[in-house]
């Protein structure tokens, strides 16, 4: 697990990402806007062991490890973790077939990144999901 601290007051956003320079890249990106503390899990087996101590107010999560990845974020929105249930998620994909878009549907995603993405559709994923705490808060 990797910390980068943004400041105190700044959302946690966790992101469950295999890919080390997709992970590198968001935390930098979050570190040099100021948005987000970034917290950094290279599985969804990492994530859970996070999860099990801490809460978190933002999600971006990878579809890399398929429906483990999708069941991470069913058990968030069934009120397994800390978390609340209503945190914004983001997810990321290589691709999406129309039965995944119906998978995340009901799960509430704010967005789905489809890989490759452009640092700037980073930050402006993350300044969404922070900006909808803004508004739950």
């Amino acid at each position: 697990m990797t910390v980068f601290s943004v400041q105190a007051s700044a959302p946690r956003l966790l992101i469950v990402e295999p890919d080390r320079l997709v992970r590198s890249t968001v935390s930098g990106v979050c570190r040099d806007l100021d948005l987000a503390q970034v917290h950094q899990a290279a599985t969804v087996a990492v994530g859970l062991q996070m999860l099990q101590s801490h809460a978190f107010d933002l999600w971006l999560v990878s579809l890399a490890e398929g429906d483990v990845a999708l069941d991470l974020i069913e058990r968030l929105r069934r009120g397994e973790f800390t978390t609340r249930t209503d945190v914004p998620v983001a997810v990321t994909a290589a691709s999406a077939d129309a039965q995944t878009v119906q998978r995340l549907k009901p799960l509430g995603i704010r967005r789905l990144l489809l890989q490759p993405f452009k640092i700037r559709d980073v930050a402006v994923t993350v300044e969404t999901l922070c900006a909808a705490i803004t508004v739950q808060a």
